[in-house]
C-alpha cells in the first residue's frame, strides 16, 4: 500500500462531496428531465474514473494486478464521461437535432474506445511502479485512444463555442462559466494524462489530470448558482454547508488520533448535516416560491401589455366619433342649421362640455398607451420657454376670470435663454398644472413662477387651493389616482393627467413633484430641466 500525499485525499474528497451535492441538487430538480439525468450519469462516471485512478495509485507493486483491474476501470469510464459530457452540451443548447449525425458518431466512438481499453490489452498492456509512481505501459493501439479522446474533446466544444458566438448576450452569461470549466479540465487531461506520460515519460503528476475534473465542477457550480444553468436557483448557502461538512471529515479523519474524540465530532457532524439539510431545504424553498412569483409576474406583464394595446386600439376607436360628435354640437350651438330653442341651448352646452371632457379622456388613454410602449419619444427645438408659459397664460385667463380667480404671471426681469425642448409636451405639463390649479381653486389665485435653479429651469405652479395631505402627495403622477380632497372638490378628473406630465418631463430627463403646507394651504406643482 503506498501513502499517498495528504493533498491527494482532501481532492478525491472534495471532488466526491461536490459532484454529489450537484448531482442530487439537478436531479431534484427534475428527476425527469432528460437533461437533468445526463447530468447525473456524467458525475457518476468522473466518480468511478478519478476514485479507482485513485485507488490504483495506493494498492502498490504487492497488488499490481488489482492496480491495473483498478486503473483500466478508470480508462474504461474515461470515453463515457467524455460521451455524456458532450450530450450534456448538446442538451444543454438545445441544438440534438442539429446534430444528429455527430451524435451517432460520437456515441459509437466514446463506446467503442471504453470497450477496447476495458477488455482488451490494446491500449493498456500493463503498469509498473517506478520510485512508487505509477507508470503505465502503452499498447499499440494507444495513438487511436489518444485519436478518439481527441475527436470527442473537439465535437463537445466545437457546438458549445459555436453556440456561444451566436448567442445573445443574456444566453452567453449562461454558459460562459460552464465553458470555461470545460476548456480547463480539458487542458488539464491533455498536458497531465496525455502529454507528458506519453511524450516525455513523466507520470508523478498524472493525477493532476483526474483531478482537474474539481475545476469542471466548481465552475458547473458556480454557473449553477450565479447564471441558473440547468434551470436552478441554488444559493451559496449549500455550498457553505459542503465545505463546513468538508472541514469536519478532515478534521476527523485526518487531524483526530482518539477514538473517543471522533465519535464525538462524529456526532456533531451529523447533528450539523441534518441542521444543514433543514437550511437547504428551507432555502429551496424559497427559491421555488421567488420562481413561481417571478412567474406570475410575467403573466401580469403580459396582461398588462394587453391591456395597454386594448386601450391604445379603443382610443383609436372612440376618438373619431367624439370629435364628430363635439363637433356637429359646435355647429347647432353656432345656429348653422337653424335657430335653437332656449330651453336646448343649456343642455347643448352640457354635451358640448361632456364631449370635450371624454375626448380629453381618450387622449389621455392614448398618451398612456403610446408611452408605456415606448413609441412617444421627445422632438426638441431650441425654444423659449417662457414663450410657452405665455401661450398657456393666454389660453386659461379667462377660465380663471369665470372663477373670480387671479391668474399671475411672475416673468424674470431678464429673458432667460433658449433650452432644447419638446414644445408640445412641455406645453401640456405646463398646461395640466395650471388648470389643476384653477379647478381645485374657489378662492384667492394660481401663480406661476420660471427661474433658474442649481443649473437647471425650474417652473413652479402654486395655487391657494384646499391643499394636499402627505398621504395625497404620496399618491400623485400614478395613473388613475387622485388626492382625497380634490376627488372632493371636483369628481371630474380621471387621474391621467400628472402621470402623462410626469412621463413627459422624464424624456427630457426632468423631474416633477409638488409640494403643500397641509389642508387649506394650497399646494405648489414643480417642474425641472436640466439646461443643454
Amino acid at each position: 500500500m503506498i501513502d499517498l500525499p495528504l493533498i491527494n485525499k482532501v481532492l478525491v474528497l472534495l471532488i466526491d462531496l461536490i459532484g454529489f451535492w450537484l448531482s442530487l441538487l439537478v436531479y431534484r430538480q427534475n428527476p425527469k428531465g432528460k437533461l437533468n439525468k445526463i447530468f447525473v450519469f456524467m458525475v457518476v462516471l468522473m466518480f468511478l474514473w478519478v476514485n479507482f485512478a485513485y485507488f490504483a495509485r495506493t494498492i502498490g507493486q504487492d497488488q499490481i494486478d488489482l492496480a491495473e483491474l483498478f486503473l483500466k476501470i478508470a480508462w474504461f469510464v474515461t470515453p463515457l464521461f467524455f460521451t455524456f459530457l458532450y450530450f450534456l452540451v448538446i442538451h444543454l443548447l438545445k441544438e440534438e437535432k442539429e446534430y444528429l449525425l455527430l451524435n451517432k458518431i460520437v456515441l459509437f466512438a466514446g463506446g467503442s474506445a471504453a470497450l477496447v481499453v476495458g477488455f482488451t490489452n490494446f491500449i493498456i498492456k500493463g503498469i509498473e511502479f517506478v520510485n512508487g509512481d505509477l507508470a503505465i505501459i502503452y499498447g499499440i493501439g494507444m495513438w487511436f485512444f489518444l485519436g478518439v479522446g481527441f475527436f470527442l474533446i473537439s465535437a463537445t466544444l466545437y457546438p458549445l463555442i459555436k453556440a456561444y458566438l451566436k448567442f445573445s448576450y443574456e444566453r452567453r452569461e449562461k454558459i460562459e462559466y460552464f465553458l470555461i470549466g470545460i476548456l480547463i479540465f480539458y487542458l488539464g487531461n491533455t498536458i497531465f494524462n496525455i502529454v507528458l506520460p506519453s511524450m516525455f515519460g513523466i507520470v508523478r503528476f498524472y493525477y493532476l489530470g483526474d483531478y482537474s475534473a474539481i475545476f469542471l465542477l466548481g465552475f458547473t457550480a458556480y454557473a449553477i448558482v450565479k447564471r441558473e444553468l440547468f434551470g436552478i436557483k441554488i444559493v451559496l448557502t449549500t455550498l457553505l454547508v459542503s465545505l463546513i461538512a468538508i472541514l469536519l471529515l478532515f478534521d476527523i479523519f485526518i487531524l483526530t488520533q482518539e477514538p473517543l474524540t471522533q465519535l464525538f465530532k462524529g456526532l456533531l457532524l451529523i447533528i450539523f448535516l441534518y441542521f444543514g439539510y433543514l437550511l437547504i431545504k428551507s432555502v429551496l424553498r424559497e427559491i421555488a416560491l421567488r420562481a413561481e412569483l417571478q412567474k406570475t409576474y410575467k403573466e401580469l406583464e403580459k396582461l398588462d401589455k394587453a391591456k395597454s394595446e386594448f386601450i391604445s386600439i379603443a382610443s383609436h376607436q372612440l376618438r373619431t366619433p367624439l370629435t364628430a360628435i363635439k363637433g356637429y354640437i359646435s355647429l347647432i350651438r353656432e345656429e348653422i342649421y337653424g335657430e335653437i330653442p332656449t330651453k336646448m341651448r343649456r343642455a347643448l352646452r352640457n354635451v358640448y362640455i361632456s364631449s370635450e371632457r371624454l375626448i380629453k379622456l381618450v387622449n389621455d388613454l392614448l398618451n398612456i398607451s403610446r408611452i408605456e410602449a415606448g413609441r412617444i419619444k421627445a422632438e426638441r427645438t431650441p425654444l423659449y420657454l417662457g414663450d410657452v408659459i405665455d401661450s398657456v397664460v393666454e389660453e386659461l385667463k379667462n377660465m380663471a376670470k369665470k372663477k373670480g380667480l387671479y391668474l399671475r404671471w411672475e416673468k424674470s426681469k431678464k429673458k432667460l435663454p433658449k433650452i432644447s425642448l419638446d414644445r408640445e409636451k412641455i406645453r401640456q405639463v405646463i398646461l395640466n398644472f395650471i388648470d389643476n390649479g384653477i379647478r381645485y381653486t374657489e378662492e384667492g389665485g394660481v401663480t406661476i413662477k420660471y427661474e433658474k435653479v442649481d443649473g437647471k429651469y425650474r417652473v413652479a405652479v402654486i395655487d391657494t387651493g384646499p391643499g394636499m395631505t402627505k398621504k395625497d402627495i404620496s399618491q400623485l403622477f400614478k395613473t388613475f389616482t387622485r388626492g382625497s380632497i380634490g376627488q372632493r372638490t371636483w369628481t371630474g378628473g380621471a387621474g391621467l393627467g400628472l402621470y402623462i406630465a410626469k412621463k413627459f418631463v422624464e424624456m427630457h430627463n426632468g423631474e416633477v413633484w409638488a409640494e403643500s403646507k397641509g389642508e387649506g394651504k394650497g399646494s405648489t406643482f414643480y417642474m425641472e430641466v436640466p439646461i443643454k
